[in-house]
């Protein structure tokens, strides 16, 4: 006994009826969504997603269902995508604070001398100042000290066995002062080269002294005030005294 023909043209019109009253549900669903104004967080665009999520699976066709893998897989996603802008915000939030504690911080620099780098000066009068440093890359054999003086004259000395690091050093610690000791009263520019066991030269930052007159805030950070020395943020200081 053969089916009857007119029932079967009679299931295929009924079902793709249901199915396009399906499928247009669920694009009026879908395009009515996205005329809403979705958002630029993770939990707009996650509520919109869950809702288009809900909408479609109602409105799904029986015989043709959707693959609970790659919704499993788009809904993890989302949820990845909320957790890092709620880290980024954690993030954000410890910066500012970090950086207003800084602020304070600096504030309490008013009247002390800090190290920057820059063209250093010592003097040999009896009040002058006869201190000098530098910031070391890695350890050093020897490291020479020259000392030039207005008129030109040039004189020497040596360091030995510097380790890396920031260092401060006066007069008193040179060994081996060509062509003799500095001339008194005067004043002396300073240049540093270091040179390792290897003959190699390692890097070498030369450093001045400034006093903190007053600082100021901007909203990149605090800005120490040096006076004649300019200013400097709180990166550019070596060492606090």
């Amino acid at each position: 006994m053969s089916i009857s023909p007119v029932m079967t043209s009679a299931n295929t019109q009924s079902a793709a009826r249901t199915s396009g009253t399906t499928t247009a549900q669920a694009t009026s669903t879908a395009q009515a969504t996205s005329n809403n104004t979705l958002g630029n967080s993770a939990d707009a665009l996650l509520n919109n997603f869950m809702t288009l999520l809900i909408t479609q699976m109602q409105n799904q066709d029986p015989t043709n269902p959707m693959d609970n893998n790659q919704l499993t897989a788009q809904l993890a996603q989302f949820q990845t995508a909320a957790g890092i802008q709620n880290l980024n915000s954690t993030v954000e939030a410890v910066g500012m604070l970090v950086t207003s504690m800084q602020q304070m911080s600096a504030s309490d620099w008013v009247g002390r001398t800090v190290m920057i780098e820059g063209d250093p000066s010592i003097s040999t009068s009896e009040d002058g100042n006869k201190e000098f440093g530098f910031s070391l890359g890695s350890d050093a054999e020897t490291v020479t000290v020259t000392l030039t003086d207005s008129a030109g004259n040039v004189y020497t000395g040596e360091l030995k066995n510097v380790k890396a690091g920031v260092h401060k050093f006066s007069l008193d610690d040179l060994e081996n002062v060509q062509p003799g000791a500095p001339t008194a009263d005067t004043e002396f520019k300073v240049a540093f080269n270091a040179k390792n066991a290897e003959g190699a030269s390692p890097e070498i930052v030369a450093l001045k002294a400034a006093k903190v007159e007053a600082v100021s805030f901007t909203q990149s950070g605090a800005v120490l005030q040096l006076g004649l020395n300019g200013t400097a943020t709180l990166g550019m200081v070596y060492m606090v005294e």
